[in-house]
């Protein structure tokens, strides 16, 4: 009696291929209204049907019945039985989001019972009359000319074969039968051309037919008993390639369709990629931070021993070793950080459901443009950015945007645009949100922050512009005229700042009233190493994030003077708070002699501006980021620490504590 497979052990992978597809379902049903395209429906429908055909292997019969009827609903649609519309489309995405509830369900280990008979019969009335006869033909089943043309030369030097193959239904590693007849045709021959092309395969972007064509040396019946070695296949037919001149019907489709020429490959490649936890990544990168740690200190003992012991022959290779050492270290960090790295489309991606369904929800119209979806981060701040993408989104929609009507009467196309950019400079990610609406009116900033009790009327009347236009960070300051579910309670932005501060992260507003408004981020790439300027104050070694700095000075006594009583100098023609960092962290320790002059390092969050006086520069180095909130809570003005070459602690500086800490 033959055991029954148990199916768990694939309840990792299913889950994670259940994310991927929705992934993909959602963002090509999102773009399938304005863009209908036969390419797109053939992308959601293969989605759809591999969700299937995994649910219906792992036996959950409620996410297979969705997919199910989904796949009817979408094989309608490309035999152009019916037509893509809003209500379509609002189904699709329901449907989308009931199989992440029941995803999220099996997840916890509750199963997939879920009431989805209502929705499953949305579907079906959707459906309209089908015929079981017609077959759909996808465009991206024609060889293109320029294939066909290559095919048709090389039977002129050896036989040339097309071999088509029919898979089981309930085939569901496809990508492995078709690799199987690859490395057939590979046996003593050369593949020439596949439908679909050898990425889609390898994607397993195709039903359960696909085509190769190829040179071999063998005879078609020869062919027939190899290929009659894969499983999982219904049928298949090997016949030798005619010539042929491809129809113009056929061209006008490529044309229409825009496809890419499926090139001649020589070789199909199984992918290499593999599945790695996070929380290996996480250890991995807390073990290259101790390397890093003791690369520095290797290279300080070395240099320490190369000048007490110069005409020792083992201290030049002790050196050659160190910086060996040094570089692979360097490289061994720069390989892990990329493989930390996710492209920052895996958070712009889910905006343009959140857009869709607020826009519907508030009466608005608007289109929401994302370039720059491969520009890549690290994880961890790729967590910690979505939500204060999501306040600035949200309040560009629902309070910059102007409602279609009051648009038109403004000139303005009926249609709002929202469009995020992304993109690197430096060592930092740059985020921008742009809407053509409203923009802000920085007198109603100020009065709203005058009457909050936030500053005097007089202090708002000697306030710059730009000055004025940052007070939208307080608490409790909104223009908004009415309170929503959306935004109008002045919290947003609030928390915005904050989360992007406690990011080491600079943010930035630019306005232009009756034209629109943009939002600015500037992040760091990474939260666990940084470069850093090193500085001492009461011989304490701090660590300033260079992503702060904006330059140094050597400043004398008689060019500090005293405004209201806080100490400033003037950079350039502007004026710049001075804090000295003795008195900000309690060690006002005063100097054996008092100095004529002092370094202060110029630091900028946004359009602020601070000097920090310090004892001494130390210089740059690269440093591993360790949190100090498990052992003594939030600090304010420091946001971690690291260990030196010298094995010592050094405290690294929260800049916007250290500014808030001094304007209390």
């Amino acid at each position: 009696m033959s055991a029954e497979l148990d199916m768990t052990q694939y309840l990792g992978l299913f889950l994670q291929e259940a994310d991927e597809q929705l992934e993909i379902l959602e963002q090509e049903t999102l773009k399938l209204e304005d863009d209908p395209t036969m390419d797109r429906l053939n992308t959601i429908f293969r989605a759809a049907h591999t969700l299937k055909g995994s649910s219906r292997a792992m036996s959950f019969d409620t996410f297979a019945s969705v997919t199910h009827e989904m796949e009817n609903l979408l094989d309608a649609l490309r035999a152009g039985k019916i037509k893509v519309n809003t209500k379509i489309a609002d189904t699709l995405l329901r449907c989308q989001d009931s199989l992440r509830t029941i995803r999220a369900s099996i997840a916890e280990g509750n199963g997939d019972k879920a009431d989805v008979e209502a929705l499953v019969a949305e579907v079906i009335a959707l459906q309209g009359e089908q015929s079981d006869e017609e077959e759909t033909v996808s465009v991206a089943n024609e060889l293109p000319l320029d294939v066909v043309k290559a095919l048709n030369e090389c039977t002129g030097e050896a036989p040339v074969y097309k071999a088509k193959f029919v898979l089981h239904p309930d085939c569901v590693m496809k990508y492995v039968r078709a690799f199987m007849a690859i490395n057939v045709v590979h046996d003593g021959g050369e593949l020439l051309a596949t439908i679909p092309d050898p990425n889609a395969l390898e994607q397993e972007q195709f039903d359960f037919e696909f085509e190769l064509y190829f040179q071999h040396k063998e005879s078609v019946a020869t062919l027939k008993t190899r290929f009659e070695g894969i499983g999982e296949v219904n049928s298949f037919e090997v016949e030798t390639y005619k010539t042929a001149r491809p129809a113009s019907e056929i061209q006008l489709k490529v044309e229409e369709s825009n496809l890419e020429p499926v090139h001649a490959p020589k070789k199909v490649e199984a992918s290499q990629t593999v599945r790695v936890d996070v929380s290996r990544l996480d250890e991995l990168m807390n073990l290259v931070g101790e390397l890093v740690i003791d690369r520095t200190r290797i290279a300080q003992i070395g240099s320490i021993l190369s000048s007490k012991y110069t005409s020792d022959e083992s201290i030049e290779a002790l050196g050659e070793t160190v910086g060996h050492i040094s570089r692979i270290t360097s490289d061994l960090q720069d390989q892990l950080m990329k493989a930390r790295m996710l492209p920052i489309e895996t958070v712009l991606n889910r905006f343009p459901r959140m857009v869709r369904d607020l826009a519907q929800k508030i009466g608005k119209e608007v289109k929401l443009e994302l370039n720059g979806g491969e520009t890549e981060l690290d994880r961890s701040v790729i967590e910690a950015i979505g939500d204060p993408l999501i306040h600035i989104l949200r309040n560009s929609i629902d309070h910059g945007l102007e409602a279609p009507g009051d648009r038109e009467k403004l000139g303005k196309p009926r249609i709002g645009q929202v469009t995020i950019n992304a993109k690197h400079q430096e060592n930092h990610i740059v985020i921008e949100i742009i809407d053509d609406g409203r923009g802000i009116d920085v007198s109603k900033v100020k009065q709203k922050a005058v009457s909050n009790g936030h500053l005097s009327q007089e202090a708002a009347d000697r306030m710059t512009e730009k000055e004025a236009l940052n007070l939208i960070f307080l608490s409790g300051v909104s223009t908004a005229k009415e309170i929503t579910e959306v935004s109008g309670r002045g919290v947003g932005m609030d928390i915005v700042r904050s989360n992007v501060q406690k990011l080491g992260g600079l943010i930035d507003v630019e306005t232009t009233v009756g034209v629109g408004s943009k939002v600015t981020l500037r992040l760091p790439l990474t939260l666990a190493i940084i470069r850093g300027l090193l500085v001492k104050v009461c011989e304490v070694v701090y660590v300033i994030p260079l992503g702060a700095v904006v330059e140094t000075l050597l400043v004398t006594n008689d060019q500090i003077q005293s405004v209201a009583g806080q100490e400033v100098i003037v950079i350039r023609g502007s004026t710049t708070p001075l804090v000295r960092l003795r008195e900000t962290f309690g060690r006002n320790i005063a100097p054996d002699n008092e100095p004529t002059s002092h370094y202060v390092v110029i630091v900028g969050l946004a359009e602020q501006r601070a000097g920090l006086v310090v004892d001494s520069l130390v210089g740059e180095q690269e440093v591993v980021i360790k949190s100090l909130n498990r052992f003594c809570g939030e600090i304010r003005g420091i946001s971690g620490a690291t260990i030196l070459g010298n094995g010592n602690v050094a405290l690294i500086l929260d800049v916007s504590g250290v500014l808030q800490e001094a304007t209390a």
